[in-house]
């Protein structure tokens, strides 16, 4: 299985939602002057947003609560594209349904040539500043793939955002993501030839290893992260041609010695093995009872129990580093599931997902006999796409959700009631955003999330399905506008509130 935040095609322009709003669509105070003013103040709204919260980090509210995380200090969640792109000051600072902070997390990358440059510089530093106010560790990533020049821009990313971070904050490096699973992603030959029979792999991650070591980093440990794939050898993958996972990883030990990690993403909720209940077409009790568990009978407890074998094969110790670089669960369905379990709706069901969450959550990683994992990520922080493939394995469905996905239905943290319209008036205050939102509920979500909003506005959908978006604290007075505006107001006493911890939720 690839992950959903590695093998990720570049939008071509065409395809790229565009920041200019339609003239006819822009408030009366709005300029036009091209996309980049108006990425500008994006990037102005995203600070001015996050100012009067800036010492309390985003908690996403739920009338659900799971309890405690057990050893939370070795747990941590994947930061999915999307929250690094468009939402990096909603990365939660507790796990969702808990009261637990969250202690650490995994990028990916860095940024992205697909993304818009303007955004890059304040999302990092609102990223540093969180990692700071939470004390998180990071284990950032940087990617292999056929393009080398590519590959060389994400280190140099990797590296600027690695400047703002204290090195006391950096838990390791991640150099590549599954990249035995390149020869299925349409790499053609000649890739896959210069990648490990080349030796391109090698040479650039003893490259990047060097120079992360000269910046500060030498005690931090190294890794590169494979799939189950990974795991079909003896005692690893080694297919010439197409993927050489025993070689990488002998030179990786013999040259890196215990700063190396073996880290590998588990996914049963993808594994083609599993099969319907006999004689049904529709239940999958059986496989449930072994995937979307952590005991030591489950799938997960016994994947590590493997690959320490494999790593006392190959190294002669089975307690060296073992990170789990992903696990999680899709609810809804994933569109990317094409094993027998899609015919299960159990088996992509909000119940399985909160069991297998909250049975990660309960897990103290023990795997039975053997040694379990020195730390392990959750995926993903909010839901994400593949090629335009949707998968939701996160906790949080979208960026401006004030809501945790597990939540009971119809769950709202705020209430609002109409000021005016749909009238060609707007309060005339000084407002706190003034940019687009995305769907229906988006400008409202914004309200919700910000505890210092109290109004806000919204201008019809656009041809996209965006609506422009206004919020206030006060609202004296209205002005008027040319474009039919409806104005509603949070009701007193509803200001966001998790009711697991009788907190507010506010937007850092």
């Amino acid at each position: 299985r690839v992950s959903s935040a590695q093998w990720r095609r570049p939008l071509a322009p065409s395809e790229r939602p565009s920041r200019r709003p339609p003239t006819a669509m822009l408030p009366s105070t709005t300029s036009v002057r091209g996309p980049r003013c108006l990425t500008i103040v994006a990037a102005s709204a995203i600070l001015a947003l996050s100012r009067a919260s800036a010492f309390a980090p985003f908690r996403c509210g739920s009338d659900v609560a799971l309890g405690d995380v057990r050893v939370s200090d070795k747990k941590g969640i994947a930061l999915d594209d999307s929250t690094l792109q468009y939402c990096v000051e909603q990365v939660p600072g507790v796990w969702p349904n808990t009261r637990q902070p969250v202690a650490s997390l995994r990028l990916f990358k860095a940024w992205d040539p697909s993304w818009d440059e303007t955004l890059r510089e304040p999302s990092w530093n609102r990223f540093s500043d969180f990692v700071k106010l939470v004390n998180a560790k990071v284990l950032l990533g940087t990617p292999i793939t056929c393009d080398e020049q590519a590959d060389s821009k994400a280190w140099e990313w990797t590296k600027g955002l690695l400047s703002k971070l204290p090195p006391d904050h950096i838990m390791g490096l991640a150099i590549g993501n599954e990249l035995e699973m390149l020869q299925f992603e349409g790499a053609p030959e000649s890739c896959l030839q210069n990648v490990w029979e080349g030796g391109y792999f090698w040479r650039t991650f003893q490259r990047i290893v060097s120079e992360f070591d000269s910046l500060g980093h030498s005690s931090a440990t190294v890794t590169s992260v494979f799939a189950g794939l990974g795991l079909a050898g003896d005692p690893f993958y080694e297919v010439p041609g197409k993927a050489r996972v025993k070689s990488f990883l002998l030179n990786a030990t013999m040259a890196y010695a215990g700063r190396f990690a073996f880290t590998w993403n588990f996914y049963p909720y993808f594994d083609e093995a599993w099969r319907l209940d006999p004689g049904t077409t529709d239940r999958c009790t059986q496989s449930l009872a072994v995937a979307a568990c952590f005991g030591p009978q489950c799938q997960v407890p016994a994947m590590v129990r493997d690959l320490r074998s494999r790593m006392q094969k190959m190294t002669g110790s089975a307690t060296g580093l073992l990170w789990i670089g992903e696990t999680g669960w899709s609810w809804p369905i994933a569109d990317s599931l094409h094993s027998e379990m899609k015919d299960c709706p159990a088996w992509s069901s909000r119940e399985t997902f909160q069991s297998y969450y909250q049975g990660y959550l309960d897990w103290d990683l023990g795997v039975g006999e053997a040694q379990g994992p020195d730390h392990a990520f959750w995926f993903t922080m909010r839901d994400a796409q593949t090629f335009g493939v949707r998968e939701s394995f996160g906790l949080i469905a979208a960026c401006d959700e004030p809501a945790c996905k597990i939540a009971s239905p119809g769950y709202e943290l705020a209430n609002y009631t109409k000021v005016s319209g749909p009238a060609k008036k707007k309060c005339a205050d000084q407002p706190l955003f003034s940019e687009w939102s995305i769907g229906e509920k988006g400008c409202r979500n914004k309200c919700t999330i910000a505890p210092e909003c109290q109004y806000y506005g919204e201008w019809p959908a656009a041809a996209d399905g965006r609506h422009w978006c206004m919020l206030w604290p006060t609202c004296a007075s209205l002005a008027d506008e040319p474009q039919l505006v409806t104005l509603l107001r949070k009701l007193p006493g509803d200001a966001p509130a998790d009711a697991s911890t009788g907190t507010l939720v506010v937007f850092a």
